[in-house]
């Protein structure tokens, strides 16, 4: 049922939307951890090491999916939902 949804044309819009909104979640959410710990310990890149680099994008990624999913919720009931025909 959902898979002959995702082939329709809201269906085609709910998954470019959905992946729009996930590159938006990775920007905001990548600068703002990594950025983070740059600014509040004054670290450059250049001293991290190979594990502070896959620690934080780590987190990016679970937060990213996290607010993807909660915002595209409202999205799949907008394109994916029930049309009504009066």
């Amino acid at each position: 049922m959902i898979r002959e949804k995702l082939k329709t044309r809201n269906g085609k819009r709910f998954i470019m939307a959905v992946a729009f909104i996930f590159v938006i979640a990775v920007m905001i959410v990548g600068r703002a951890t990594f950025g983070g710990v740059v600014q509040e310990y004054d670290l450059p890149y250049s001293a991290w090491t190979t594990s502070m680099f896959v620690l934080q994008g780590a987190m990016v990624l679970v937060y990213s999916i996290v607010f993807t999913l909660l915002c595209s919720i409202p999205l799949g009931f907008i394109l994916l939902g029930e049309s009504e025909q009066k």
